[in-house]
């Protein structure tokens, strides 16, 4: 079976930053570890998902966010001028640091267990000309409380936040034990502990932390290796692709395992930078930017069959829902809900400026947040059509949101426009004469096919659940009267205006293709050849902030695959850290998504409905993935070999499939052994709840 491992030759180059570290990386979903230092100084910089400074106060100049719980550091000074190499295993979720000198050596092995807040250090080194020693290192500053101690032959640092400006009291400690030391022909091995809690995991964090440190004896971190390979032979096993292009597949799990190695938390899911962080005072305060940032680590999930980590997505949207509904009341005398862009975990709002024309809150002049917000909600629906969690995790967020737009759109000249919301963010402003341009744009593109979106989204789920079905025909009539996009013309070609008026080419224009999905090559032809110009004629496959769109884009479009696959390795090369991350000048874990989710669009198209196979691929290379999740709720897993496709589709839910014909020649086998000829452009046939088909040649 082929490994999917990073190697990393040399230490770490730009830690301590306030963004993507170049260290390497590895998580449990809630605890996470970055690997910085020398040969002779090892850090560990530990960080766990709930631990923020929860002050929001922006004009601050030690500002809040998520912050750095502790460090490890360990020594080893015969070591200062070794080879030092390092392995971010993906498949097994551990870095190994490999040191050697002429006459000594090192390994260090890593591993944040999946099954509990332990992180576990096995050193092996030549005894005893290497020496070694760990220790935990507090972090202080940043107003922040910090101390540490020693109980029998534990000991733990503490840092927290607390002061009356707090959104909320924040503490964690981390503690740590030598659990075994074996010295055996020449070689010593050492296994150290270390746990991780907050005072969001218990009122008693500190002593739980150090009665488990305590407790932990070498049998333990026997069935706690076991139990984590497990659980990652599990995760991978739920989705697979195998490609040609080596380093396209292996960034295809890069992507995929830095999300999971800190999307677990339930009720801290991760911002900006993941948990990620090596200083305090991360940029944008590391919050959930909600005009994309956030959302885009969560693009590919569903399709990548890891709808589990999904589960805390919506938690800081449904914590900040009351103060939006307030918003909307008090500042626009509307129902519903309105978004500002940047929110932090348990209510937190991370930008409030009080002198500012908005309010005090940073709007950025644009009234699409919660509708973007609606985008993984979406995605996850039409991949799973699980009624139980839409009913309890989002239903009520898409009402409230529906609720807005119904009183805020305007119906004039026979359709719904939008008046003064801005397309792009417009800087926040003081005093009451200053209004910057694009505050008053009229009628965005991307809140007109994120508000279409949302529509279909609702009608579709409220029949599904029985659930406000006469409010259906208001939803409907906003779906086929929404004013239609402008267009103007560009070097020979129509193009998508951005907002009404504007004759300049706009990158969020298209994202109203992807991630809204309302644009389509046989839903909207017309539109979706605008939609291929505009991409064009854009040309940013190298922009700081387009990275997780424009490439799934480039896919729906039907670009080349050796165009895309050609793009994506530059990426790469000028781009992409060590640790299989990719570092633009906007955010940072949300482009963990864009190869993920362009690889899959590539392989497997289905937001329209239909079922596409190996759309955008060069059908001369062999190419497989298994179990990627299809609209319908369908799990797909499928082939190209010598130039034949074959797959295997197993309906979840009992839903009828639509398949496009993938050249002459193909059938369907349903489940009872019918074989349907595909000699339709597309072929529609009913299915039972755990049926399995199969496309092949006939």
């Amino acid at each position: 079976m082929k490994e999917h491992i990073l190697k990393i030759n040399g230490p770490a180059k730009a830690i301590p930053t306030n963004a993507l570290p170049d260290g390497a990386i590895t998580g449990n979903g809630d605890v996470s570890v970055v690997l910085s230092g020398g040969p002779d100084r090892i850090h560990l910089h530990i960080n766990k998902a709930d631990f923020w400074k929860a002050d929001g106060r922006v004009e601050k100049e030690t500002v809040g966010g998520i912050a750095p719980l502790g460090m490890a550091e360990i020594l080893l000074p015969q070591l200062a001028y070794a080879e030092y190499n390092v392995e971010q295993n993906l498949d097994k979720a551990y870095i190994e640091l490999s040191l050697k000198e002429k006459y000594f050596d090192a390994k260090l092995k890593i591993t944040v267990c999946a099954t509990a807040n332990v992180i576990l250090l096995e050193l092996d080194r030549k005894f005893p000309a290497v020496s070694a020693s760990m220790s935990l290192i507090p972090i202080d500053g940043y107003e922040s409380v910090s101390y540490s101690g020693e109980i029998k032959d534990a000991t733990y640092t503490v840092r927290g936040f607390d002061y009356p400006e707090c959104r909320f009291p924040c503490y964690g400690i981390c503690a740590a034990r030598m659990i075994s030391r074996k010295i055996e022909n020449g070689r010593e091995r050492i296994v150290w502990a270390i746990t991780v809690y907050t005072n969001n995991d218990s009122a008693a964090y500190k002593d739980q932390a150090i009665e488990k440190v305590l407790d932990i004896e070498e049998h333990d971190c026997e069935k706690l290796l076991c139990e984590h390979a497990e659980w990652w032979k599990d995760f991978w096993s739920k989705s697979s692709v195998t490609l040609p292009d080596e380093l396209l597949e292996l960034h295809w799990y890069a992507g995929i395992y830095a999300v999971a190695c800190c999307a677990r938390n339930k009720k801290f899911p991760p911002g900006l930078w993941g948990s990620y962080i090596t200083q305090d005072g991360t940029g944008w305060l590391g919050d959930y930017h909600l005009n994309y940032n956030y959302e885009a680590p969560f693009y590919a999930l569903t399709s990548c069959n890891h709808a589990e980590l999904i589960e805390c997505y919506m938690q800081p949207i449904n914590d900040y829902l009351p103060m939006a509904k307030r918003y909307a009341r008090e500042f626009f005398g509307v129902r519903g809900s309105i978004f500002p862009v940047g929110l932090g975990p348990l209510g937190l709002e991370t930008d409030v400026r009080p002198k500012t024309k908005e309010h005090g809150h940073l709007f950025h002049g644009q009234k699409s947040n919660g509708s973007y917000a609606a985008v993984i909600p979406m995605m996850h629906w039409y991949g799973t059509r699980d009624t139980e969690f839409a009913k309890r995790e989002y239903y009520d967020f898409l009402l409230s949101v529906a609720d807005f737009w119904e009183d805020y759109l305007v119906f004039e000249d026979g359709c719904y426009q939008i008046y003064n919301d801005a397309l792009n963010e417009v800087s926040w402003y003081c005093g009451y004469n200053a209004m910057p341009q694009g505050h008053d744009d009229k009628n965005p593109i991307v809140s007109n096919y994120l508000i279409r979106m949302l529509m279909k989204l609702l009608i579709d789920i409220s029949k599904e659940l029985g659930k406000n079905t006469d409010r259906i025909p208001k939803w409907q009539h906003i779906l086929d009267n929404m004013v239609e996009p402008k267009t103007f013309e560009s070097n020979g070609e129509k193009v998508l205006c951005g907002i009404d008026g504007s004759t300049e080419l706009r990158e969020l224009a298209l994202e109203s293709m992807f991630p809204a999905g309302s644009i389509g090559k046989y839903s909207t032809p017309e539109i979706y050849e605008y939609a291929k110009n505009t991409h064009k004629q854009l040309a940013i496959w190298m922009s700081d902030n387009r990275f997780c769109g424009y490439y799934p884009m480039a896919a729906r479009l039907e670009y080349p695959a050796e165009e895309i696959i050609k793009h994506i390795n530059e990426v790469i090369a000028e781009r992409g850290l060590p640790n299989g991350m990719v570092r633009f000048g906007g955010g940072g874990l949300e482009n963990s998504a864009s190869i993920p989710m362009t690889v899959n669009e590539m392989l497997l198209q289905s937001y329209e409905d239909i079922i596409r196979l190996f759309p955008v691929w060069d059908r001369s290379r062999d190419a497989s993935f298994k179990n990627l999740r299809a609209y319908g709720a369908f799990l797909v897993s499928g082939s190209v070999e010598n130039g034949i496709i074959r797959a295997e589709i197993v309906s979840e839910k009992g839903r009828s499939l639509t398949v496009e014909k993938p050249d002459d020649g193909y059938v369907i086998i349903t489940g009872d052994g019918r074989r349907i000829s595909l000699t339709e452009k597309f072929t529609t046939v009913n299915t039972v709840k755990g049926e399995k088909l199969t496309v092949t040649k006939a």
